[in-house]
C-alpha cells in the first residue's frame, strides 16, 4: 500500500470494470433477455442469480481462502504457456465447429443424451 498510496485500489478497480466490460456486457445482456421473455418473474429470477452467482463465487471463494489461491495462481503462473495454447486450441475447434455447422449438430446430440437421462434444462 505504500507504493500504491490511498488510490491505487481505486485505479485498479476502475481499470478492472473498464477491461471487464466487454466480456460481461454480450452476456448480461442476453441473459436479461432471456430473462425478459422467460415467461415468469421466477425464472427471470433463477437466470439472473445463477448469472450472480457465477460472477461473485470465484472472488468469494478467492478472498476467502486467499494464501491458498495464491499457491494455485502461482501454479498457473508457472503453467501460463500451456493453458493459454489449450485455451486458443479450444476456440479454433470452436471455430471451426461454428464455420462447419457441426456445433449445432453437437448440441442437439448432447440434448438428446440429456433428455434420454431425464435432465431438461428448458423445463425449469
Amino acid at each position: 500500500m505504500r507504493r500504491v498510496g490511498k488510490g491505487g485500489p481505486l485505479v485498479a478497480g476502475a481499470a478492472f470494470a473498464i477491461a471487464w466490460t466487454p466480456c460481461v456486457g454480450p452476456t448480461l445482456g442476453a441473459i436479461l433477455t432471456a430473462a425478459a421473455f422467460s415467461g415468469s418473474e421466477g425464472r427471470g429470477a433463477l437466470l439472473l442469480a445463477f448469472y450472480s452467482a457465477g460472477l461473485a463465487i470465484p472472488f468469494l471463494l478467492t478472498s476467502l481462502a486467499f494464501d491458498r489461491m495464491a499457491r494455485v495462481f502461482a501454479a498457473v503462473k508457472r503453467h501460463y504457456g500451456v493453458i493459454v495454447f489449450l485455451g486458443g486450441a479450444v476456440l479454433i475447434a470452436m471455430g471451426v465447429l461454428i464455420w462447419t455447422n457441426q456445433l449445432t449438430v453437437l448440441n442437439n446430440e448432447a440434448q438428446t443424451g440429456l433428455q434420454h437421462l431425464g435432465i431438461n434444462f428448458f423445463d425449469i
